[in-house]
């Protein structure tokens, strides 16, 4: 199958999901060396989650467990620091052979078994391992749900009788909060740009960061210290119960933003299935000098807990009998006391007779996005992959009371920032057709962060804290996502009953908020004011950046540029959103959509002088000068494919400069801009990040504009910028084949394929689980299916490249052949809307329609593009929908 790469290959486990079986021995196999900004690590991971907690799956044989309630924290760490294992692994004492063993995968356990296999699954770590002709599978399972919980199943199975074992789950408890760090130091970081000078800076920046005790760790560190421990047991629930608790009086309520939670829950462990079982909370009941050595029988005193000593196990005896398998069960939870009992009933009686992989995965089976092409059997694949790391990257914000996404990869996870909502709109689309309902909570939530003038913050951090980082405290893009966010929702939803929706600004929670629909119309207002506005060559201003972070360190003066400065991206993303947004309003203001109309009149003159005949500027750089005349950059020209605002004879010409110049030549994905431009100290070097780099997000949007004038390029653009494309062309880097960071240095540079690292942020220390790799990919293969939607209603319009093909989704399902083409949409609208369909080829005066299995639909027919459009009239009220059209009457 294409796309394994060099670590492992992908493989349909028993439940019919895709997984990827690890293989590479990466503690003997230099080629599992990775660079990072702190030297070489073998650290290769996989993501767990579901809708309320998340993880990380290691080849080391260890999980480490995530929440995001309250502010992110890791709660099983693994860290050297205080020789914190991590979570979810097995303890063995082969009493037959006085051997024990860990389900690590170390020399020392490679030694003693006979196989040891790590999977990667969709929802699940599998640990497959022999010992002496005993089979023992482990599989860590985040089941699909809304549960703060980590289901521990043990599968052990024996030919022989008599074989004696101790089996113990172990998680090495570490909470380990992940507070706000602006320039990431950790690890003994010793890289911090391409310049002698920045790694010179860096270095010294680090030290007094470490002397003050404010780097990266330290402030994580000494916060997490700050906890005192209490244990219980309740006996009739198997179940072991540790409780962080604050050693001083907390300064704040547990209800104020904090950028510390001094509130965090209770972690358990449980055991589901078994009736005798000892439990364990200190490690050196288990372990003599990192060796493992059980102390079956310990009473330790409640009081005298140590962090360093703190962990939870639980462990049963068993006698194993030839060919009877032995399943041991453990739920690992975080939450809050009283919520425990429930959780633990639930899960015993969801395993009481089946498996937990199978319950998982007949849950995700029915949540994933999936583009079938017989041709290309990589895109199924992929795009249920990428479903599942898009859905599972989901927590529930109590602060905000709402499900959402994050953006995950080193700015939350080194910088302790999570952001910003452009990333998140990004998504968003992606998200609307896995689950419309969550979508919505989501959407909300973005709302809720406008203030009461319309702005918007960057990003955010800790427990509803928010905050504009130093380079980015005046993005100009924020408005223009989430007026697109706004348009995407209720016009694939048809849930206009959000316009409605009264919500109160971030900076007055307590006064009278406003609708969506009157939210719209302050956002607008916000990007036309002098708080963004127009330039003196009538484009919008950029202020210190707008996608592009890094657009404001590309140009000579950077304080005028901030000040004056020019974006082609905002205008063209204006141009298309704009005008929809305006259709949605309820009761608009004659004056406010005229004056609104008129701006964007205005600024598409703007944008077609911003021409040097061969591409558009990619702005202005507040003294005069364009930016973008010698080089080609892509972001902004996306807008003008996807809006159709030029002539078609300009948009072939400008298409094929981007694929000259960005497309061709590029072995994975398109570059951001070329030539790459020489920055100040080399911050940004070339073909690095925003300069000349590779990146999920416009690369998805490209695809997307491509997709209206060529569809053979747009589908190829869809390959190009796969895993699978990526395992094949760089095999031997371990990100890119099951995630991915946000993006990769170009081919033709230092580090080709690699993740980026600058002063302040080393991706390459985190390079996979950011969304802007899974949603936005979901975003092109939306889009190349054909799924569009507007104020009048759904549309429908392939450029799969193939005439047979099925696209699968919660929300909007296609099924395309030789003689029939299915639409399935998921939706009761309160209101009347169409559905505008491009012609099959085969269309023809004897092909029918069908409504919900009912013929003789009425239906118009256009021929205003090749085929034409076929647009159905669907009544308010009838919902879901199934529509078929067949060749002829059959």
């Amino acid at each position: 199958m294409k796309g394994n790469g060099y670590f492992g290959e992908w493989f349909t486990d028993e439940y019919g999901l895709p997984a990827y079986n690890y293989k590479c021995n990466h503690l003997t196999d230099p080629i599992a060396k990775t660079k990072t900004s702190y030297g070489f690590s073998t650290d290769h991971f996989h993501q767990l989650g579901n809708d309320r907690i998340m993880g990380t799956a290691h080849n080391g044989g260890y999980v480490q467990i995530l929440d995001g309630t309250r502010g992110f924290k890791w709660l099983t760490y693994q860290d050297s620091h205080y020789r914190k294992l991590g979570g979810g692994i097995g303890l063995y004492y082969f009493e037959n052979d006085k051997t024990s063993l860990s389900d690590l995968y170390t020399i020392e356990n490679l030694n003693k078994f006979t196989k040891f296999e790590r999977i990667f699954g969709i929802g699940y770590f599998k640990k497959k391992y022999n010992f002496n002709g005993i089979d023992i599978i482990h599989n860590i399972c985040t089941p699909f749900s809304d549960d703060p919980i980590i289901v521990s199943e043990f599968l052990i199975s024996t030919d022989s009788d008599h074989n004696k074992i101790k089996v113990i789950d172990f998680w090495d408890v570490n909470i380990h909060p992940v507070l706000k760090s602006l320039i990431v130091t950790w690890k003994n970081r010793k890289r911090f740009g391409k310049s002698k000078l920045l790694n010179f800076m860096g270095r010294v920046v680090k030290a007094l960061l470490k002397i003050t005790r404010r780097d990266t760790e330290s402030v994580r560190r000494r916060f997490a210290r700050k906890f005192r421990y209490s244990i219980t047991y309740n006996t009739e629930l198997k179940t072991i119960i540790l409780t962080p608790i604050y050693k001083k009086k907390p300064p704040i309520a547990k209800n104020e933003p904090s950028k510390y939670d001094y509130y965090p829950k209770s972690l358990f462990l449980a055991m589901l299935n078994q009736k005798d079982v000892n439990f364990f909370k200190m490690k050196r009941n288990l372990f003599n000098r990192n060796k493992i050595l059980i102390n079956w029988d310990s009473r330790d005193e409640l009081r005298k807990l140590k962090k360093k000593e703190l962990c939870l196990g639980a462990g049963v005896s068993l006698t194993l009998k030839n060919s009877k398998e032995n399943k041991i069960i453990t739920l690992f939870g975080y939450e809050e006391l009283d919520k425990i009992e429930a959780l633990v009933s639930k899960y015993k009686k969801i395993v009481a007779n089946r498996s937990i992989l199978e319950w998982n995965a007949n849950q995700w089976q029915n949540s994933l996005i999936n583009l079938n092409i017989e041709t290309e059997p990589q895109l199924s694949r992929e795009t249920i992959w990428h479903s599942y790391y898009t859905r599972s990257a989901l927590f529930y914000d109590e602060y905000y009371k709402k499900h959402r996404l994050y953006q995950g990869s080193v700015y939350l996870f080194g910088h302790g920032i999570d952001g910003s909502i452009r990333d998140y709109i990004l998504y968003f689309n992606s998200l609307i057709l896995l689950n419309p309902s969550i979508a919505r909570e989501f959407l909300l939530f973005n709302l809720s962060l406008i203030f009461a003038d319309g702005k918007l913050p960057y990003s955010l951090y800790g427990y509803g804290k928010i905050s504009s980082v130093f380079v980015h405290s005046k993005p100009s893009d924020l408005y223009l996502f989430l007026l697109w966010g706004i348009e995407q929702y209720v016009s694939l939803t048809r849930d206009y009953e959000l316009l409605d929706e009264n919500l109160p600004f971030w900076d007055k929670q307590q006064a009278v908020g406003t609708s969506v629909s009157d939210k719209i119309n302050l956002l607008i207002d916000y990007l036309f004011s002098e708080k963004v506005g127009f330039g003196e060559h009538g484009l919008i201003k950029c202020n210190d950046g707008d996608w592009s972070d890094g657009i404001s360190l590309m140009v000579k003066n950077r304080r005028r540029f901030i000040k004056y400065g020019e974006s082609s991206f905002n205008s063209t993303f204006a141009l298309y959103i704009i005008p929809k947004v305006l259709d949605l309003m309820k009761d608009p203001n004659e004056q406010f959509i005229k004056s609104s109309l008129e701006k964007l009149k205005s600024l598409k003159q703007a944008i077609l002088k911003s021409y040097n005949g061969k591409w558009f500027y990619r702005g202005w750089d507040g003294q005069g000068n364009p930016i973008g005349d010698q080089s080609l950059y892509l972001e902004h020209h996306t807008w003008l494919l996807i809006a159709k605002i030029l002539d078609n004879k300009s948009a072939y010409n400008l298409i094929n400069q981007i694929y000259e110049y960005l497309d061709k030549p590029s072995s994975i994905g398109q570059y951001i801009s070329y030539p790459a431009q020489k920055t100040y100290l080399n911050i940004l070097p070339k073909g690095w990040d925003v300069n000349g780099g590779i990146w999920h997000a416009m690369n998805a949007l490209l695809t997307w504009g491509y997709s209206n004038y060529d569809e053979k390029k747009a589908f190829n653009s869809v390959i190009k910028n796969s895993l699978a494309k990526r395992a094949e062309v760089y095999p031997k880097i371990w990100y890119g084949i099951w995630s991915a960071p946000d993006s990769y240095i170009a081919d033709y540079a230092e580090n080709a394929g690699e993740a980026f690292y600058h002063f302040a942020t080393p991706m390459c220390d985190f390079p996979i689980m950011n969304l802007n790799a899974h949603a936005s990919y979901l975003l092109s293969i939306i889009k190349i299916a054909g799924i569009e939607a507007d104020i009048s209603g759904l549309i429908i319009d392939p450029h799969v490249l193939h005439q047979e093909f099925a696209f699968l989704s919660p929300l909007i399902s296609l099924e395309s052949n030789l003689d029939k083409f299915i639409i399935r949409y998921n939706i009761t609208s309160q209101l009347e809307y169409k559905i505008k369909i491009r012609k099959p080829k085969w269309w023809n005066r004897q092909s029918k329609i069908y409504l919900n299995e009912k013929k003789n639909v009425v239906y118009a027919e256009s021929n205003e593009y090749p085929n034409g459009f076929i647009e159905i009239d669907i009544p308010s009220k009838i919902g879901p929908l199934m529509i078929k059209l067949t060749k002829d009457n059959r």
